[in-house]
Order: structure tokens, then sequence, then C-alpha cells
């Protein structure tokens, strides 16, 4: 069996693809044949990596009432931009959006 060597990118679409597939990692890695382990410490190392690189400031929109406050909106900002999503927003679909608005 042959090792396949990844770059940084094609380690994040699988960390995606893990995150959004609902399985548990040792379910994802045996499905496609990886190390567990090795996939665990890529994994630490490139959100790690990420998350020192933060790029957007959130806030939550929120409706006032006397006894309640509930947030029911998400807004992301970057610069001069704003995006307000709703807070059922699936999460795989927003990291795709990231992940199509940073190429």
């Amino acid at each position: 069996m042959s090792r396949q060597y990844r770059n940084t990118a094609q380690w994040l679409e699988l960390i995606e693809a893990f995150e959004c597939s609902g399985q548990t990692q040792v379910e994802f890695c045996a499905e496609l044949k990886l190390n567990p382990k090795y996939f665990s410490k890529r994994r630490s190392e490139l959100l790690n990596a990420n998350s020192e690189s933060a790029f957007v400031q959130m806030q939550t929109q929120s409706i006032s009432t006397p006894a309640v406050n509930l947030a029911t909106s998400l807004t992301l900002s970057f610069q001069q931009t704003e995006l307000t999503l709703p807070l059922t927003v699936e999460p795989c679909w927003l990291a795709g959006l990231i992940k199509a608005l940073s190429v």
C-alpha cells in the first residue's frame, strides 16, 4: 500500500468533510483508510493555525421583550461588509460559503 501525501488545502477539505459527515472520527478515518491518530494530529495543528488568523468579527442581533432576550440572527463583519444570517443556518453551509469567499 503506497502512502498518499496531502497538502494543507487537501487536509482542510478532509477536515471539513469530517465535520459535515456526522460520523465519529474513527468511522470517518476507517471509511477513507486514514490513520485516526495522524488525522487527529493534523486536524488539531491546522485548526489551531487557522484560529490564530481569525478574520471575522461576529455579533448577534436580538429581540428584547420585558422578560425575554432571544438571539435571532448572526452577523459576520469584515472591513466594510456585513452579512446577517438566521441562527438556523447549517454550519456546513456556512463553512462552504466562507471557503468559497476565501479563494
